[in-house]
């Protein structure tokens, strides 16, 4: 696990163009295991605990796209405990129909530090 913000901020958008591409394991892997985490989809859900959040990636992960997502504009806020990200990330592929996708989303990433390690805790994205 990533003990520093940047690496968990890494370690985050690694996992997430794995799940995109369907692969869960680094999403389960990154996130915070306790109950209070929270997910803001560009989908519209919120979701709240594990299993639900979870579950979110689960179906994302099944629509089958190929591409990546980048994080532009990468902004960082610390304290010893928690931090955030606030970034521009890039979406860029194509969905299993065949069709293009190119959006540029607004994304806020909450992190917090367990047993020495950053972890996610709050993950919230929207198009502008």
């Amino acid at each position: 696990m990533p003990s520093t913000l940047a690496d968990a901020a890494d370690a985050f958008f690694a996992a997430m163009n794995k799940m995109l591409s369907g692969d869960v394991a680094g999403i389960e892997a990154i996130w915070s295991e306790a109950d209070d985490i929270s997910h803001l989809g560009p989908m519209g859900a919120i979701s709240m605990g594990r299993a639900a959040v979870m579950a979110d990636f689960a179906r994302e992960s099944a629509m089958g796209f190929k591409g990546t997502l980048v994080a532009d504009g990468r902004h960082f806020v610390e304290t010893q405990e928690m931090g955030y990200l606030v970034c521009m990330s890039r979406t860029r592929g194509m969905s299993k129909e065949g069709q293009t996708i190119q959006k540029d989303i607004r994304a806020t990433t909450v992190f917090r530090k367990e047993a020495g390690q950053w972890r996610v805790v709050h993950h919230q994205s929207d198009r502008f």
